[in-house]
């Protein structure tokens, strides 16, 4: 009895709705390379319910792009320690929101959004001193295998007709290795290894094939030539948008499960349709990441690691679960309404009108949790050009559909040492580079001697 009046009681309080968004200011101070503003507003966020999580995962990103690698990284080693210390608990039973909806539960990074901590963490290192990149980009790899185990002992496998493994390693993690290992000047074997991975898992990487060849051969770049890796961070990453879903026998086959465990709940709804979070791209002008140098040829980066299509499959992989979670959900509340109706002694027409009106109401108030690291790249993209050793002009230019160049340039200067990687790591969300990170701005007029 008293847990029904308290549902009850807490009907009127579903539908509040919050005041400024300073998660989605944050972001679109990011965006416009507004780094005090996007740090202001994403940290008035993380003091917000339920919020923290995310807002401390966009901030890790807003610290990378400002070039304040150390607590950029900090940041990120939290939210990885964080997230692997949550008890795992069964994904049916997860929060169960019995007064609201899966925006109370407690927030759970993703399987990509996992993978990517440590995917940011390598990115972090190699913009700094690198001595961590290949470290953090084995925790890549290592993480995706632990999900694809776990799915698997869930049963959860598929993902889109045609797609890939959703699960698949990434093959950022193998390529950063073989860039490592091969800059060694000793351990091509191991380079040749990690590239073989590369080409196995992300076959439309054309580099590869080059990159293979070369690590076969033992060579790493010509005398008195170094070599520029620019690792692009393109487009706009995968965010959580809401819809509403038909229930699947797969779903309701999972449900049924969690409401068989149960004590007196009532047969499953056949037809339902309840609301779920679904992975959508925003668009995004950028599409590749043009790199120029001084009177050679511009050369455009290729993607390594798709978020995008990552999270896409991940998603559909894991639709049945979700849609699982949200019947038993459904399922749970319908029995407190017949509760309360009993409680309150209504019979007849009275009670019928008393759970119409208790579970639409419910039901109109209920919403998909769409919490996510909102300031992820769509893309990892990168490029590789051999330099002579030296002071060297770079431009750079987001380019857009066919190839044309979008947005202004951004210009600076790297020094390329002979035998060596130079790391230039760029983030473009949208026409134009805000920030890159290796490239030192080029001297200004004043600064140049006559």
């Amino acid at each position: 009895m008293r847990i029904a009046l308290l549902m009850l009681a807490a009907i009127p309080l579903l539908g509040c709705a919050p005041g400024v968004d300073r998660l989605a200011a944050g972001r679109q101070a990011f965006y416009a390379g507004d780094w005090e503003i996007a740090r202001q507003q994403l940290a008035s966020a993380a003091q917000e319910p339920g919020q923290a999580d995310v807002a401390s995962l966009d901030l890790a990103i807003t610290e990378f792009a400002a070039g304040n690698l150390a607590r950029a990284e900090a940041r990120l080693r939290q939210a990885r320690d964080h997230f692997d210390r949550l008890p795992e608990i069964d994904p049916l039973a997860e929060g169960d929101a019995l007064l609201r909806d899966d925006r109370q539960r407690t927030f759970r990074a993703a399987g990509y959004e996992e993978v990517m901590i440590r995917a940011m963490l390598a990115m972090t290192s190699l913009a700094g001193d690198g001595s961590d990149a290949e470290s953090y980009a084995l925790q890549a790899e290592l993480r995706q295998q632990t999900l694809a185990e776990a799915a698997a002992a869930r049963g959860v496998a598929g993902g889109l007709p045609g797609a890939a493994d959703p699960f698949q390693p990434v093959a950022f993690a193998p390529y950063l290795r073989g860039v490592l290992r091969e800059a060694t000047h000793h351990d091509y074997d191991d380079a040749a290894r990690a590239y073989r991975l590369v080409r196995r898992w992300e076959p439309e990487f054309q580099a590869a094939g080059e990159d293979l060849r070369r690590a076969s051969g033992g060579t790493h770049s010509r005398p008195g030539h170094g070599v520029l890796y620019v690792f692009a961070c393109l487009g706009r990453g995968p965010i959580l948008t809401e819809s509403v879903a038909e229930t699947t026998t797969a779903a309701l086959n999972l449900a049924s499960l969690a409401v068989a465990a149960g004590s007196g709940q009532p047969a499953l709804p056949r037809p339902a349709r309840v609301p779920i979070p679904v992975v959508t791209i925003p668009p995004s002008p950028a599409v590749r990441l043009g790199v120029g140098v001084a009177g050679q040829p511009v050369q455009a980066t290729e993607t390594l690691t798709d978020v995008g299509e990552l999270a896409i499959r991940q998603a559909a992989a894991e639709r049945p679960w979700t849609i699982a979670r949200a019947v038993t959900r459904r399922v749970t509340k319908e029995a407190a309404v017949q509760t309360a109706g009993h409680t309150l002694q209504l019979e007849g027409a009275a009670a019928s009108l008393f759970s119409f009106a208790l579970a639409t109401a419910w039901e109109a108030n209920e919403r998909a949790d769409l919490r996510c690291w909102g300031l992820l790249p769509r893309e990892i993209q990168v490029c590789r050009r051999e330099l002579p050793a030296g002071r060297q002009a770079i431009d750079l230019q987001v380019w857009g559909a066919g190839d044309q160049p979008v947005g202004r340039r951004s210009r600076g200067t790297v020094e390329i040492r002979d035998g060596a990687n130079t790391f230039v790591v760029v983030f473009a969300p949208r026409g134009e580079v805000i920030a890159s990170l290796g490239l030192e701005p080029p001297p200004r007029p004043s600064d140049v001697r006559p």
